[in-house]
């Protein structure tokens, strides 16, 4: 909304941008500026924006004009902090300045700065910049006469629409490939794979003659990648993650062109690895993963600061939770409290959730079933999230899991109903959910401890069976239901039982 606009801004800035403010406001405001700078504290320092509040301050006259200057005026001051950081900003200031030479008819002068800028433009393929570019070159060189050197160069814009044609061609393919991987998580039936098979066998784009530029190249590695990890196959997996991250550490212009992007590579790269066995390899790009948040201007962002974030942490949550290391897992917890308060309204769902959930299996594991219920519930209870179908589906299970835990018989037959349904809608009733409904539906049922231990018996059974299957196997990758029968047989919490190998 347009109301907090200006809080969103401010709280979005790093210290490093909020002391460049202060001293742009100095030199730039004449008069007013500590009136300026007095709102500007007053809602840096605030956790919500409150309105009503801060027309009681003094320093406030007509807070609407002067929450608009103000706004205006930390962009201007943005602009200038970033003025030379990256190629785009660099190819925006040539052309202000072209700009102005152009209209005082200082053709020549404005010329040598637009060959810069599209030197820059070309080595970065920034290929909208380069349109512009070509376009005021071509008005130049026609101001002074120069038509045929023109006309070549309207040539070279031609061949610059051919390549965009072609990256936006490939953009579209790999995003709607995306859209419908992460809506669904991974494959767990031949329909499901089939569903992804249209985007990558479908077009001849993984042809190498295909594809004109190395951004193209990247969306194509992307896709590959994206399908193979939704098909499971492991190999494939590692091969596309390699090429993405390869590919950008050998192009340092497409890690300035989209550092997020390079983030998201070695998240990739860390999961494919750890898919592979290969965790030496996953620790070393891990740690690399660790250390970016200092590199690539990632400091003054925090956007891209909470993906490194997110990622690295759901990576080590999720490694001490499979090495059985519980007091580590702890103590990731409780020291992330902090960073997730930061960084959390920057966090995008899917990884956000992916970290509640990865909490939520800690709880459980250590039988702190109340606080595994609090986590399970902040995923459950945004009926606005419908992605990852795969991780909602095991969050149900454990839900029900857990009020099994905490005794709620009239919550556990509400929720079987619930799910069910659930599951039947989005046609992901396999067996192994069907397994733990059908269990769970008929506890009440079941009379004395002797009999519910049978049962526990023929579930950890059910499940073992369930594991050596392709699709059925998938939902053990985010929570294990065979430990859990294994323990409640023990009568131990998981963390402090001997489960199997």
């Amino acid at each position: 909304m347009v109301k907090y606009a200006l809080f969103e801004l401010v709280q979005s800035m790093t210290m490093s941008e909020k002391r460049y403010f202060k001293i742009y406001s100095s030199k730039h405001v004449i008069g007013q500026s500590n009136d300026y700078v007095l709102l500007f504290d007053f809602i840096d320092k605030s956790i919500y924006y409150e309105e009503d509040e801060l027309l009681r301050q003094s320093f406030v006259k007509n807070l609407s004009a002067e929450k608009n200057y103000l706004y205006n005026l930390v962009l201007k001051s943005l602009n200038a902090f970033h003025a030379s950081f990256n190629s785009k900003t660099k190819i925006y200031q040539l052309l202000e300045s072209i700009e102005i030479l152009y209209h005082k008819g200082l053709y020549q002068q404005a010329l040598k700065l637009v060959k810069k800028a599209l030197k820059i433009a070309h080595g970065s393929e920034l290929f909208t910049q380069c349109l512009v570019l070509n376009e005021i070159k071509t008005e130049l060189l026609s101001k002074q006469f120069q038509y045929e050197e023109a006309s070549l160069n309207i040539s070279e814009a031609n061949e610059v629409l051919d390549t965009i044609k072609n990256f936006n061609t490939i953009q579209e393919i790999t995003t709607n490939s995306y859209s419908q991987q992460v809506k669904m998580g991974l494959s767990r039936s031949n329909e499901d794979s089939n569903l992804l098979d249209k985007f990558v066998n479908d077009r001849k784009i993984n042809k190498p003659e295909f594809t004109k530029s190395n951004r193209a190249l990247m969306y194509i590695n992307g896709l590959n990648l994206t399908y193979s990890y939704f098909v499971g196959n492991k190999v494939e997996t590692l091969k596309y993650a390699k090429l993405m991250t390869d590919l950008y550490e050998s192009e340092s212009y497409l890690i300035e062109y989209s550092t997020i992007g390079y983030v998201s590579s070695l998240y990739n790269l860390v999961n494919a690895y750890l898919e592979n066995d290969l965790e030496s390899n996953a620790l070393n790009v891990l740690t690399k993963l660790e250390n970016v948040k200092d590199k690539f201007g990632i400091p003054t962002s925090y956007n891209i600061s909470a993906r490194v974030f997110i990622y690295s942490s759901n990576i080590r949550l999720g490694l001490y939770l499979n090495h059985d290391k519980y007091e580590e897992s702890k103590f990731l917890i409780e020291s992330n409290n902090v960073s997730l308060e930061k960084y959390k309204s920057y966090v995008l769902k899917p990884q956000l959730y992916e970290y509640y959930f990865l909490i939520a299996k800690y709880y459980i594991v250590s039988g702190e079933y109340k606080k595994a219920l609090s986590y399970t519930n902040l995923i459950l209870n945004d009926s606005g999230f419908k992605l990852r179908e795969d991780l909602l589906s095991v969050v149900k299970l454990m839900n029900i899991l857990i009020q099994f835990e905490l005794n709620r018989d009239f919550s556990i037959e509400y929720l079987t109903k619930n799910t069910l349904n659930y599951f039947k809608k989005k046609k992901r009733l396999y067996k192994v959910e069907n397994e733990i409904i059908k269990f769970m539906s008929f506890q009440d049922k079941i009379d004395g401890r002797k009999n519910i231990m049978v049962e526990f018996e023929q579930l950890r059974d059910a499940m073992k069976e369930y594991k050596k299957d392709k699709y059925e196997s998938i939902p053990f990758k985010l929570f294990d239901f065979e430990y859990w029968a294994t323990a409640k047989i023990q009568n131990k919490r998981i963390c402090d039982s001997i489960l199997p190998d």
